[in-house]
Formats: structure tokens, C-alpha cells, sequence
């Protein structure tokens, strides 16, 4: 991971918090290389912004078993008759890798990809978007994002 996502901020339960940053974060470059110091910081986690140029497969072939999610964010165009317009705070596409749930909490085999709609779901407006491509929808709404 640390090769796919140099520069971005690793956050990790073993590393000492710092006042002076306010942050529990630290560079790649600074990561201990030992297996065995490694395993001090699980779970090691990463949250960055990165330009859409490649590095999605370098990420999924890097993570392995791990939990993961890639977030694309956008605004849906408007829907006009069910009476729905685009907003862009919470509209967007994630892909979660190991795990079947918006949180991560339960561990699968595969992915599952959200299309978020609204803070709270919209299922009418998820139904039309997936229409809009020849698609469907395959659950209910969920709370999450």
C-alpha cells in the first residue's frame, strides 16, 4: 500500500498520538519495515485523495485480504420527474473490497459497490439512475457515507 500511496497519511493504532501535529498520522517514508513492527501498528489505515489515473487497480492488487474502500464523488444529474435535484455533499460511487458493508464490518470474499443518492438512501431516484444505464438496483437503502 505504502508503494501505491507514497505521500498520503497513514494513521495507525500503534503509533503515539502528537500534540504538537494533533494527529495520530504519519508519513510512509517513516514506516517501520519489519514485519514484527508492522503487526505493533495494525490496523494501519489510509485515507487520501488522489487523482483517478490508475492507481485503483495498483490499490486492489496491493491490498490483499484487507478491507478497502474507493469513493468516487460527483454529482447524479437531476431527476425531474420524481422530482429530484443533484446534491453534490453526498452523491458518489463506493467500492468496498473485502467486506460487504458501507463500515467494514463484515469481512466477505468480493466487493460490493454503493451508489449513493442521499444522506438517507433514495430508492425511487437509485432505481431511476440504474435504469438510466441498463441496470438495476439489488438491496434496499442503507445508511452510511
Amino acid at each position: 500500500m505504502v508503494n501505491v500511496l507514497p505521500n498520503a497519511p497513514y494513521e495507525a493504532e500503534g503509533v503515539s498520538f502528537d500534540p504538537e501535529r494533533w494527529s495520530h498520522e504519519y508519513r510512509a517514508d517513516t514506516l517501520r519495515t519489519t514485519s514484527g513492527a508492522l503487526e505493533a501498528l495494525l490496523p494501519i489505515l489510509v485515507d487520501a485523495d488522489v487523482p483517478a489515473d490508475g492507481v485503483e487497480q495498483s490499490l486492489v492488487r496491493a491490498l490483499g485480504t484487507g478491507p478497502a474502500t474507493i469513493d468516487w464523488h460527483g454529482v447524479w444529474p437531476d431527476a425531474p420527474e420524481l422530482g429530484h435535484l443533484a446534491n453534490s455533499k453526498y452523491e458518489g460511487v463506493q467500492a468496498v473490497f473485502n467486506t460487504d458493508d458501507v463500515d467494514w464490518e463484515r469481512p466477505a470474499g468480493d466487493h460490493t459497490v454503493f451508489v449513493h443518492m442521499t444522506k438517507f438512501g433514495n430508492l425511487p431516484r437509485a432505481q431511476w439512475l440504474a435504469a438510466q444505464v441498463g441496470a438495476s438496483v439489488l438491496g434496499g437503502p442503507m445508511v452510511g457515507w
